[in-house]
């Protein structure tokens, strides 16, 4: 768990501190990291937040997931500003890497405009295998932090949005820095967003990537 929180509050940190500042010329300032409660479980009911839709509203592009699984790249969702016949519709788009493959998908994603939805909670469900996101931070120009989880693995997940296609490669090597020495630098996947690797090839229908994703968690972390 310490592990889980060291990432997050590392992802926060770049969130909420921006560019690190440079000293002497080459060295760099890591940001100071927040504190975060090193019980913080994604499965408690406290967890998530009620936003505002229409400032949440537009494209946000993944930049780093925790854990480091192969699925996908170049992931946008584009949030809607308004509700229509009582669901929030997200469109997502991506390329799926599953068995070393290179396809551009295209898939819409549903949520109940009910209470869960209102605070954050977004629950999609494929048979018997529900998967769970929530919304744990925002400042809705900038950054949105999500955490997640499967009924069929025990290992939380964790997605940074941006407003922002590309990273800057400089807080992306502060970060990293700060994971690595922590030994845990190899559970960050860090997103493929460029437009010269994202531009469509082929076009494909999904059954929903996130069912594979946490499939490959449950094999992964067996």
């Amino acid at each position: 768990m310490e592990t889980q929180t060291f990432v997050l509050a590392v992802l926060v940190a770049l969130c909420l501190c921006g560019l690190p500042q440079r000293t002497e010329g080459v060295r760099m300032k890591i940001p100071l990291i927040p504190d975060l409660p090193k019980s913080f479980d994604c499965r408690a009911d406290s967890i998530g937040i009620t936003y505002n839709l229409t400032a949440l509203s537009g494209f946000w592009y993944e930049a780093a997931r925790v854990p480091n699984v192969d699925v996908l790249e170049c992931l946008n969702v584009s949030v809607p500003d308004a509700i229509e016949q009582d669901q929030l519709e997200l469109d997502l788009k991506y390329i799926s890497t599953v068995n070393g493959g290179w396809q551009y998908t295209e898939e819409q994603v549903n949520f109940p405009w009910d209470n869960d939805t209102e605070r954050g909670v977004f629950k999609l469900q494929y048979g018997r295998i529900i998967v769970t996101y929530k919304l744990i931070n925002t400042d809705y120009t900038t950054y949105a932090l999500v955490c997640g989880y499967g009924n069929i693995s025990p290992m939380p997940l964790f997605k940074l949005f941006t407003r922002q296609r590309e990273l800057n490669q400089t807080i992306i090597a502060v970060i990293q820095a700060v994971a690595d020495q922590q030994g845990i630098g190899n559970q960050i996947a860090w997103e493929q967003q460029s437009l010269a690797k994202c531009n469509a090839s082929t076009m494909a229908t999904s059954l929903g990537i996130v069912i594979g994703f946490v499939f490959l968690l449950s094999a992964y972390f067996r």
